[in-house]
């Protein structure tokens, strides 16, 4: 049996990495929201909803009020 060379990464860490790289690639996410839930996830808190979508509305919170000007 051939002895495959993975990475030493966490599984976890790889699929968190590749979801923020396809986040950051969105306009609709600022670089505080993504450091927001990039905190989140090194907390091991990404699974809970309600940070999540703390994190999400303070986004928007953000873009209503500059749309308004």
């Amino acid at each position: 049996m051939e002895n495959k060379d993975f990475s030493k990464k966490p599984l976890v860490e790889q699929v968190y990495d590749e979801l923020f790289a396809n986040i950051d690639k969105h306009d609709e996410f600022d670089e505080g929201t993504i450091k927001t839930l990039r905190l989140l996830a090194a907390k091991g808190e990404l699974k809970k909803t309600g940070r999540i979508m703390g994190a999400i509305k303070a986004t928007v919170a953000k873009e209503d009020e500059t749309a308004g000007t």
